[in-house]
């Protein structure tokens, strides 16, 4: 072949290398179980032939039409996986080189890559064809104009409008995903999650399917409490042993849930709750034993300080059938709660949701206690309880954007959430559901979820380590300045809009100054405004420093925290050598000794932290949130169900309204491992970017694009 030159995207010109012609073709052949070397190097020497065809005189050769005729020859050779695969090989290669003017969106506000990125395969807006018509700042304001347009003047809806479009477009605040998607289409769901109410009734539990199914068809994961369906084997219509049974019911919906996507493709999560004194509770405690039963669907139970006092006390507990309010056996509580260890232990679930802790019928738990009863059920993760049909309607606060001179910004914090506020309660506002129960619920409540991205990131730009007791201290005070703020703001609200609609049946009921909404904070998992963001997932530790990637077409592409490879330069410390010695260790940098003491206390990950710690800051964060929490507590591969049992009690002595733990190599479901010992089955893809997703908790998270089973 005549001696040739190839011209780069970058409009660069480099001599051609037939053999990455050929390497390309047989990593795309591998891929798909391909192992005929020598064919794929005479697939390549027909790429060749039409090369030469078409550039006979010895022009320069772009570099994307050199993929062109490599697909053409597969395609027509009938090797069409191959050619899938080596599409994706060369897209991935693009991806890699991180070149913004590749992608095909206008950065008008100054965007990194990755977040360009994320923003044009998720939020960007589309015409009927797919194409992209939205550019980022255009985003921000579609969201902003949409939340302002619920104001009662122009001057105000134009005034707030503006204070939206700044908080959001210097990602000091972004509301939930669901409202980036949704605000200004016509049907504008904008909610996360719901709750559902579920009754030993045969009709109203297929009327709920139905509703809840809706639901999820527009967006939206849902919460249940099964405890007032009878027990299986129970009598129906007289007629002893007919009763399914809770589970059998939980199938059904997490059956449903598979059915239905979102938006064609994205599978919705469940909460399914059973209270303690259960006849069913062993049943449903094992009920995930099974790999892959129940795959949509996080358990939990249902515990309170009567039901954790026996079991400490080793006292025997009554297991109440919900029909007829009889006792039907009486068990040691401590049995219940030991297998509640031993199955999270091996599979990660039950967790618990503490129902004690939610109803106390103060401003920090539920409020409505006294009129509207207790609060029995939680959204998919969690960290919002919720009365029946109601929606949980999230926003960020990024904790990382915060931080001057190595300080906490209190005052800019109380600024950004006094807007952050109004901004959720618009969006509530503006919502549309598609269940009038729904509507009606959401606005008598109106319940909003303040939380936040970048904690990790914030302390570790503070020189705080994540495990100390002063970062114990200031995340209680961040919450309280939170807290305090978002109330105070609320209240403003109020004068101005009036206050809940049933707020007289609250705490507030005669109060001179009474709150626009009912509860205000929460901390979710965050995982797409973090990456959006670029920062840290919610108030978690980092996950890892650096780890790789297995993408599309073969590649491996290093993700490294960017806050962590400044401090390495600003040391001059940084080396290609080093990042790959932190990813062959798991992600951490303890016990590498080219780190200094000082960064490996800092820069802990979070299988670096005791799962106590990881509680406490739980707990810090807990003590002025009125919502709950989601946060997932890293337990070693060598932990024993004891040391997860002592953590479901010590998070309930603490406070904290419910615990995910999450043992290292649970079972089969961890996607991704560090370092070199990669070998577990996948059994999750992000519907987005088609990579494994990472298991969390309860969670399963893309961490290219920020797609979470939880956030849904």
């Amino acid at each position: 072949m005549k001696s040739r030159v190839v011209l780069k995207e970058s409009g660069e010109k480099e001599p051609f290398d037939p053999g990455k012609l050929f390497v390309g073709i047989w990593k795309a052949a591998l891929d798909v179980g391909g192992k005929d070397k020598k064919l794929a190097k005479k697939l390549g020497l027909q790429v060749l032939t039409l090369v030469n065809k078409h550039y006979p005189n010895g022009e320069a050769i772009p570099t994307f039409e050199i993929g062109e005729f490599a697909e053409k020859v597969l395609v027509e050779n009938g090797h069409t996986k191959t050619a899938k695969a080596f599409i994706l090989y060369r897209e991935n290669k693009r991806h890699a080189r991180q070149d913004k003017s590749k992608l095909g969106v206008e950065d008008d506000i100054g965007l990194s890559y990755n977040t360009l990125y994320i923003l044009k395969e998720r939020f960007l807006k589309r015409n009927e064809k797919g194409n992209i018509v939205e550019t980022p700042k255009k985003l921000v304001e579609r969201v902003a104009k949409f939340l302002a347009q619920a104001e009662k003047t122009k001057k105000l809806e134009q005034k707030w409008q503006e204070d939206f479009y700044k908080i959001m477009s210097s990602f000091e605040f972004l509301p939930g995903t669901r409202t980036l998607t949704n605000a200004g289409k016509r049907t504008p769901q904008l909610a996360n999650c719901f709750v559902w109410p579920v009754e030993d009734d045969i009709d109203e539990i297929f009327n709920i399917l139905h509703k809840s199914t809706l639901i999820k068809k527009h967006g939206g994961g849902c919460g249940y409490n099964f405890s007032r369906v009878r027990p299986e084997g129970d009598s129906v219509g007289g007629i002893p042993g007919l009763a399914a049974g809770p589970v059998k019911m939980i199938e059904m919906y997490d059956l449903m849930t598979s059915l239905f996507r979102q938006e064609g493709k994205y599978e919705s999560g469940n909460m399914a709750i059973l209270n303690a004194n259960h006849p069913d509770v062993f049943n449903f405690i094992s009920s995930k034993q099974t790999d892959g039963y129940l795959s949509k669907t996080n358990i939990s139970i249902g515990i309170t300080d009567q039901f954790m006092k026996a079991a400490l006390r080793n006292q025997d507990w009554e297991l109440i059938n919900p029909r007829t309010g009889e006792i039907v056996n009486t068990v040691k509580a401590k049995s219940i709660l030991q297998l509640m260890a031993q199955m999270a232990w091996a599979t990660g679930d039950p967790g618990i949701i503490n129902l004690s802790a939610m109803n106390k019928g103060t401003a920090l738990a539920n409020p409505l206690l006294k009129k509207r009863g207790m609060i029995e059920a939680t959204n998919p993760c969690g960290e919002v309880p919720l009365y029946p049909y109601e929606s949980c309607n999230l926003g960020y606060v990024n904790f990382s954007k915060f931080i001057v001179n190595n300080r906490f910004d209190f005052k800019r914090l109380s600024d950004v959430m006094a807007i952050a506020v109004r901004l959720m309660d618009n969006v509530i506002e503006s919502s549309w559901f598609p269940i009038p129960q729904v509507t009606e619920s959401v606005r008598a409540h109106r319940r909003i979820g303040i939380g936040a991205v970048g904690w990790a990131e914030a302390l570790a730009k503070m020189g705080i380590a994540y495990d100390s007791t002063e970062a114990f201290k200031l995340a209680g005070k961040v919450a309280r300045v939170m807290y305090k703020s978002a109330f105070e703001a609320s209240c403003d609200l109020s004068e101005e809009k009036g206050p809940f609609p049933l707020v007289n049946d609250s705490i507030w009921a005669h109060t001179k100054r009474k709150p626009r909404n009912v509860a205000l904070l929460t901390f979710p998992p965050s995982s797409s405004n973090a990456v959006i963001c670029e920062t840290s997932f919610g108030i978690e530790p980092y996950f890892a420093l650096a780890y790789e990637q297995n993408v599309l077409g073969g590649m491996r592409l290093k993700n490294i925290v960017p806050f962590f490879v400044e401090e390495l330069k600003r040391r001059k410390i940084y080396s290609e050598g080093l990042i790959q010695k932190v990813i062959e260790n798991h992600g951490s940098v303890q016990g590498i000794d080219e780190v200094p003491p000082d960064m490996q206390k800092i820069f802990r990950v979070a299988h670096d932290i005791k799962w106590q710690d990881h509680i406490k800051m739980q707990a810090a964060f807990q003590k002025w949130t009125d919502n709950a929490i989601t946060k997932t507590i890293n337990l070693p591969s060598n932990a024993t169900p004891t040391d997860i049992e002592e953590a479901f009690v010590m998070a309930w002595k603490l406070g904290c309204k419910g615990l995910t733990v999450y043992r290292d190599q649970t079972k089969n479901n961890q996607v991704i491992n560090f370092g070199k010992d990669n070998k577990k089955d996948v059994l999750r893809k992000c519907p987005t970017c088609d990579l494994k997703l990472v298991r969390d908790g309860k969670c399963y998270k893309c961490k290219k694009c920020g797609f979470s089973t939880c956030e849904l």
